[in-house]
């Protein structure tokens, strides 16, 4: 592909609230996105999550669509934009469309880096990215003149689940955790009056939100840092029948919660807490295992994943893992660019990047 192959492509931009414009001059239909491509997912997300120096911003080229946050950046006395993928440590995968690869997706991202380059941004950063996202990111903006440096960020384990139920599944776990498993299970829920719940309608979203914060406040997970975030996904995803809130209830009081979230064939753990009260009884555990069952006894699922990260407990769950990446770009044009790139990679890493020498 010669350098300048980009360079005739038009790119257009369009304001958030009008991404199902961009998608459809894309030729996306929404019944084919990812979930975390959906505009109800960067939807809630630029509601609840942006810091108010940030702005957002949705570019397409060709079949290529890029939802975006930009932020104001500064190195010492230097000013500059930052142009990042509008996703943060919810997201699970950043999934734009247009980029499962191939030289169509390289040329649609070489067009969008050059006008990201005109319009005087320093620096990008793209996370939770699929091994073709970061391919045609990494190649595209290379060819638009950026400094590139992807990276590997988090591992996402999971399941294929096709063919599988659950006493299958249940065998191949570690025996520790069977037993623990079977054992609790009997003796909160069969024997101890425990009921567990599936919160799927939009009618009892309000239900589910008051059930999941309940169990989260007395839970050892730190404050969310954007509280409006997860009732507005939970309020969202039952509305679109792509969410599942799962609560574990002692008497009457919620003591395990976990949010699914569900597209296609695909299901997430997304969130999951346990009252710390209830750890001996091994809450979290016995929820898993009764979602875990209706999960597995569902042909249209085909894979289950655990979002992100590699903490051990997964692993246990869900046996396989994937790696997922992250990209950060320098416009060397750009004083800030420069700087950063200098500070962050050094002189000789930088002259191998810029040499397109450094491959993931």
């Amino acid at each position: 592909m010669d350098s300048t192959d980009g360079a005739s492509l038009p790119v257009t931009e369009h304001p958030l609230a009008a991404l199902a414009t961009a998608y459809a001059d894309a030729g996306m239909e929404p019944s084919e996105l990812d979930y975390y491509s959906t505009e109800g997912w960067f939807r809630n997300l630029a509601a609840n999550c942006l810091q108010p120096s940030e702005r957002t911003m949705v570019l397409r080229a060709a079949d290529v669509v890029l939802p975006l946050r930009l932020r104001p950046s500064r190195f010492g006395p230097l000013r500059g934009w930052t142009a990042r993928g509008l996703s943060n440590f919810y997201s699970c995968r950043f999934t734009p469309p247009g980029l499962e690869g191939g030289g169509d997706s390289v040329r649609a991202v070489m067009a969008l880096g050059l006008a990201l380059r005109q319009r005087g941004f320093a620096t990008i950063r793209f996370d939770a990215l699929d091994d073709a996202p970061k391919n045609a990111l990494a190649a595209g903006l290379r060819r638009a003149g950026w400094v590139v440096e992807p990276f590997e960020q988090f591992g996402n384990w999971y399941l294929d689940t096709r063919d599988l139920d659950f006493d299958t599944y249940w065998r191949a776990r570690p025996g520790a955790l069977r037993n623990t498993g079977n054992r609790r299970y009997r003796a909160l829920v069969d024997r101890g009056g425990a009921c567990v719940t599936c919160f799927a309608a939009p009618a009892v979203a309000e239900a589910a939100i008051a059930a999941y914060e309940s169990v989260y406040t007395r839970s050892w997970q730190p404050a969310e840092p954007f509280p409006g975030y997860m009732p507005g996904l939970i309020r969202d995803g039952l509305a679109a029948g792509e969410a599942q809130v799962w609560v574990l209830t002692a008497g009457d009081q919620p003591v395990a919660a976990q949010v699914w979230v569900r597209r296609h064939n695909r299901a997430t753990i997304f969130k999951l807490a346990y009252d710390q009260d209830w750890a001996k009884h091994s809450a979290g555990t016995v929820l898993t295992m009764a979602a875990m069952r209706q999960a597995l006894s569902d042909p249209s699922i085909e894979e289950i994943d655990f979002g992100w990260g590699d903490d051990p407990y997964k692993q246990e769950w869900l046996p396989l893992r994937r790696q997922r990446y992250g990209i950060a770009a320098y416009n060397l044009r750009s004083a800030i660019g420069l700087a950063q790139a200098v500070r962050n990679l050094g002189p000789r890493k930088l002259r191998a990047l810029f040499g397109g020498t450094k491959k993931i």
